[in-house]
């Protein structure tokens, strides 16, 4: 078994701080408090994504099933609230309030493991979850997927589902010859020939006032969202942070959760995080044509956020913040050129109860699903 030592402890404030300082997140000397972090805001959340639960899928995709038992048990002795997805979704749509210390659980693609591990051991805390899945390999009886009769039995205990696409390909991507109108064509029936198949197989169990969207492999351009914007969804892409008020409904924060950093450490200081109060940025696509690395300008709003402290980082390096208008306009950029595949910015800020505010941005370079 994995154990988790409670926040109060010191066991938990050095491992929290080893933490930091490993991922390159550290920005200030004392920012983890010593005490367990007081409630964030009513209209944050923290968002896990998991895949796999148990021995099958590689390391980047799976946490074994000590280390899950292990999460649902600090979520629980911590004093978070496990909610629906649908409940933070209102918070972003509506600013309807959210319980104090809110986290959500959604599982991506429908492994067989979900229904095997991961449902008994939350349906024994009563705790609601989320599955996004991408239906091919369900009506194609994909080995180590779950079935529709197994999707349907988790619906009747409550389960709720969600569109991943029908082929879980790279939505931005264009096809050779392919110009925009066949692309829009495309994607669309993709992304409503998913919906409805959820629908027919699941019923109501499925998300669909709004309709929501995981982008496979977290990944899109702005094409892609005003496109599934226009389709009426809301989006969740897989760059780490939490989610609030001034989220992007096309593009909400996961924080991704996978056997190498499932860690007691890591996990409790994803938790203890909250959205960093973006209220606009520059450039929104993701998508980069080359390997050049992009200068992001970020604008925050918000009312004694410790900006003195902010502290931004990629791939090992501690980047610059450039105050464009102090403590509200900033801008970063890398050094080191992008690689191929996914890649991000992250910001982090010491909220000053011993968490942090946290915004990432991903960058994707070359073919996408990599």
């Amino acid at each position: 078994m994995v154990a988790f030592a409670s926040t109060s402890s010191s066991g938990a404030r050095v491992a929290a701080r080893a933490a930091l300082v490993a991922a390159g997140l550290t920005v200030a000397v004392g920012t983890v408090a010593d005490t367990r972090p007081p409630d964030p805001p009513a209209s944050d959340a923290v968002m896990l994504m998991y895949h796999h639960v148990g021995d099958d899928g590689h390391v980047s995709t799976r946490v074994t099933e000590d280390q899950f038992r292990a999460h649902l048990e600090y979520i629980a002795d911590n004093d978070y609230t496990v909610v629906p997805l649908g409940e933070v979704i209102a918070a972003v749509e509506e600013q309807a309030p959210l319980p104090a210390r809110a986290v959500a659980i959604t599982f991506d693609d429908g492994y067989r493991s979900v229904g095997e591990i991961a449902h008994p051991l939350l349906q024994e805390r009563g705790w609601p979850y989320t599955v996004f899945v991408n239906t091919e390999p369900h009506d194609e009886g994909f080995q180590g997927y779950m079935t529709w009769e197994r999707m349907q039995a988790m619906a009747d205990d409550g389960v709720r589902f969600a569109n991943h696409s029908t082929s879980h390909d790279p939505l931005f991507e264009r096809r050779e010859g392919e110009d925009q109108a066949a692309w829009s064509q495309r994607i669309t029936e993709d992304l409503q020939g998913a919906q409805a198949r959820l629908e027919a197989m699941l019923g109501d169990a499925v998300y669909s006032d709004p309709p929501l969207l995981a982008y496979p492999y977290g990944e899109y351009d702005t094409d892609l969202m005003a496109l599934v914007d226009a389709l009426g969804y809301v989006a969740f892409g897989q760059q780490s942070g939490a989610i609030g008020r001034h989220s992007n409904r096309l593009a909400l924060p996961r924080f991704a959760i996978n056997e190498r950093y499932g860690d007691p450490a890591s996990f409790s200081l994803r938790l203890a995080t909250r959205a960093l109060p973006v209220v606009a940025q520059s450039p929104l696509n993701p998508i980069r044509l080359d390997a050049e690395p992009p200068r992001l300008v970020l604008t925050i709003e918000g009312e004694q956020l410790a900006t003195h402290a902010m502290g931004c980082f990629y791939r090992g390096e501690v980047l610059e913040v450039d105050w464009l208008e102090p403590g509200v306009r900033f801008a970063v950029q890398g050094e080191a050129a992008l690689p191929e595949g996914r890649s991000r910015y992250t910001c982090t800020m010491p909220d000053g109860d011993g968490g942090f505010y946290w915004f990432s941005q991903q960058w994707v370079v070359g073919q996408g699903g990599t």
